[in-house]
């Protein structure tokens, strides 16, 4: 989401300083495979064979700072140990007044030296009202390609807020707001690892098949809410493609069934028995089957896909949804649906259990 909000741009996962213990290193590859360029993680990085990705701190300067120099001395340390890799972060005294005009020296002189200067991090402030402005001075500077990465509490939202503005900004500043936009990184950490706004999943591993003798029997618990009644027995899961080639729903069906082999598919919605959906199966381009043996009587019968597989994957499964399901506001419901044996199933036991409590008349 933070990358289709950022319009494709470079983001860099910052997310290891404020992480909970082991999860900083999932969220981080999680955050790779979902669509960070890179991240500041170096062990995680390392791991995947990514290179590493992120800047200096603000202590960097601090402590430049703290020994009697400047900010344009800690820059120029800074530059002299990677001169091919200079983003520098400018908001440690004074922004504009300080910050960027010390990069811009600082640029001036690898530039001198043969070596490009990369950019400038942003980290505070109004991100959007700064990043005109830092462009407009890097601009004037002779460096118009120069990065501008933002960095503090970004989510998909945030970012979005930010490139509004700019569009709505930019052109009063004598710049060209689609150009500023495609020059501009970002570092998404703590709301991101920290899966800020849902950080709860909300779901829970329930016993729904009991294995005996060689037979799968079904089981479920009963509840109040019908949202909370799991889906019993041994299932497999299905993507259905329309003629267009894009995600018109899942299907959860029996182990032993075949959507393929119908005529026809019936999607059941999980709790309303009056809500249902009939697709032939001429009109659907595909039946793809989601599940894939990883574990088989307690052996790995798979290897792991390297990550630059996996992320194809992502992208290609991303680009076959239709937008609607994908907007940040009001998104469409993607609905996964029950087949009618699966349907017919849950039913059945439903009737059962409640047919068996006291009280209770079996219909």
């Amino acid at each position: 989401r933070s990358r289709a909000s950022g319009r494709g741009q470079l983001i860099v996962e910052f997310g290891p300083r404020r992480g909970h213990g082991r999860g900083v290193t999932a969220g981080a590859r999680a955050a790779l495979i979902g669509g960070a360029d890179f991240s500041s993680n170096v062990g995680i990085s390392h791991a995947l064979g990514l290179a590493p990705k992120g800047t200096h701190a603000h202590s960097m300067v601090q402590a430049f700072l703290a020994l009697g120099m400047t900010e344009l001395d800690a820059f120029r340390a800074f530059a002299e140990t990677y001169p091919d890799d200079c983003l520098l972060l400018v908001d440690t005294i004074d922004t504009l007044g300080s910050g960027i005009p010390n990069a811009i020296k600082v640029f001036e002189e690898l530039q001198r030296r043969g070596h490009r200067p990369v950019g400038i991090r942003l980290d505070s402030g109004d991100l959007a009202h700064l990043s005109i402005q830092a462009a407009r001075m890097l601009d004037q500077a002779g460096f118009p390609d120069t990065t501008i990465m933002l960095s503090n509490e970004l989510d998909e939202l945030s970012i979005w807020q930010i490139l509004t503005q700019i569009g709505q900004e930019a052109a009063r500043n004598g710049l060209d707001a689609d150009r500023l936009l495609r020059r501009l990184a970002y570092g998404v950490g703590t709301r991101l690892v920290t899966s800020a706004g849902d950080s709860a999943l909300n779901g829970v591993y329930k016993l729904v098949a009991l294995k005996r003798d060689s037979r799968w029997v079904p089981a479920m618990k009963l509840s109040d809410s019908p949202s909370k009644i799991p889906n019993p027995g041994d299932k497999r899961a299905w993507r259905l493609y329309d003629r267009r080639g894009k995600a018109t729903a899942d299907l959860l069906s029996a182990k032993d069934e075949m959507p393929a082999d119908q005529p026809r598919v019936v999607l059941r919605h999980m709790t309303e028995g009056s809500l249902q959906r009939t697709l032939a199966l001429k009109d659907l381009l595909e039946i793809e089957p989601l599940l894939t043996d990883v574990l088989r009587e307690g052996r790995r019968v798979c290897e792991s896909p390297p990550i630059d597989q996996i992320r194809a994957l992502r992208q290609s499964d991303m680009e076959r949804l239709d937008p609607g399901v994908k907007r940040l506001m009001n998104p469409h419901i993607y609905h996964v649906s029950l087949s009618e044996k699966m349907w017919q199933v849950k039913q059945r036991l439903i009737a059962s259990m409640r047919g068996g409590l006291p009280g209770k008349a079996k219909r």
